[in-house]
């Protein structure tokens, strides 16, 4: 098999890990995440937010296509995303087709990473701020599941004691 036959072959079996992943974090509940979901380590022991925070919570609303909401659960992480795809195409693709693609005019320096590092750093900080506008940085908690339309409401318990009206 040749070089890139393998690498296709690489890819495929990643694609078949993936995808899998994919749908079923789209299917999946985050009201009631499954234990198979990740929990944030840092949350849970200072009680802030890293700048990773809310990524699952993102990553399921755009599988369903809720930009915004997305948006509100991690910024930093909607924006960055279409910049990180490209670099992984581009990175696939001169891995399996090495010598084939162009340079970019665009050369990184370590300016650009120091100046990433600074953005991901001030994130940080930012979104942990208890004051508006920076409190909207922070992820929202899971959102409730919403109760099905021919749901009826529960009746209150019959030992309850009758409303009074006023």
């Amino acid at each position: 098999m040749s070089r890139a036959g393998s690498r296709w072959t690489a890819t495929l079996a990643a694609l078949s890990v993936l995808l899998p992943l994919a749908l079923l974090l789209r299917r999946t509940d985050l009201a009631e995440p499954p234990l198979w979901l990740p929990r944030c380590a840092f949350h849970a022991v200072t009680g802030w937010h890293c700048p990773g925070c809310g990524n699952t919570r993102a990553a399921h609303a755009l599988l369903h296509g809720d930009v915004v909401e997305a948006l509100r659960q991690n910024a930093l992480f909607v924006v960055a995303l279409p910049f990180l795809a490209f670099l992984a195409w581009r990175s696939w693709m001169a891995w399996v087709y090495p010598g084939r693609l162009r340079p970019l005019r665009f050369q990184w320096r370590q300016g650009h990473t120091t100046t990433a590092v600074a953005i991901l750093l001030a994130y940080w900080v930012v979104r942990n701020l208890p004051w508006q506008p920076f409190a909207w940085l922070a992820p929202d908690p899971p959102k409730l599941t919403a109760t099905p339309a021919f749901a009826e409401p529960a009746a209150p318990p019959q030992d309850a004691p009758p409303r009074e009206e006023r």
